[in-house]
């Protein structure tokens, strides 16, 4: 159905499943970006923690630049659902540190589906550094996250795989388990992000349609 993507894999009679949330990384950047928030990214991380689980009842929907994966729509935009009074920058950073999480939980979803077992990830990237995200990813897949010893995940990969150094592994440092009190908080919130997609949908199109009419 175009949720994930399917490709043939560098390695012979393999595949690779990929999942792609748009705005993941981008997310952050943009909102200390328009906040122009003082803090690095690790004391953003700090605030961050300093919220409950759930950002007080502040979502969001990281649809920056459109998604694809689950939902391959180039319409979908960004939202933050719940806003009220008593949120300050904490709680945002809180909600879109989340919401890229339940945007990849919906991808896992899709992979267990189809029958494929997901019991261990590996997450690389500056977003690695942060132990506030790992943790959320640890809680809501259900299994240990480990990082990547290189920050440099797909460079590292293209250059293996150039040298055919297909069986090899690159080294990780420990696991982050999942905390099974916090992960039931992240579900119910889950529960209601995943609905929030297919009602916002006609109004993501409806806005793109304006657009097209100015």
């Amino acid at each position: 159905a175009g949720r994930i993507h399917t490709l043939c894999a560098s390695v012979p009679g393999k595949w690779t499943l990929m999942s792609c949330t748009q705005g993941a990384g981008l997310s952050l950047k943009w909102l200390r970006e328009t906040l122009r928030l003082p803090q690095s990214y690790g004391e953003m991380d700090a605030l961050a923690a300093s919220v409950p689980i759930g950002a007080e009842r502040l979502l969001f929907l990281p649809y920056l630049q459109g998604e694809r994966s689950p939902h391959p729509d180039p319409n979908a935009r960004g939202v933050f659902f719940g806003l009220s009074a008593i949120h300050r920058d904490s709680h945002m950073i809180r909600a879109v540190l989340e919401g890229v999480a339940y945007s990849q939980r919906e991808c896992v979803d899709v992979f267990r589906e189809l029958g494929v077992n997901v019991d261990d990830m590996t997450f690389t990237g500056g977003g690695a550094r942060s132990a506030l995200w790992r943790q959320m990813l640890a809680d809501l897949y259900g299994c240990p996250v480990k990082t990547l010893a290189n920050d440099e995940g797909a460079a590292l990969g293209a250059a293996m795989l150039a040298a055919g150094a297909l069986d090899s592994r690159p080294a990780v440092s420990g696991a982050v388990a999942p905390n099974g009190g916090s992960a039931d908080a992240y579900e119910t919130y889950y529960r209601v992000y995943a609905s929030l997609y297919p009602m916002m949908k006609p109004a993501f199109n409806a806005l793109t349609a304006l657009g097209r009419n100015a």
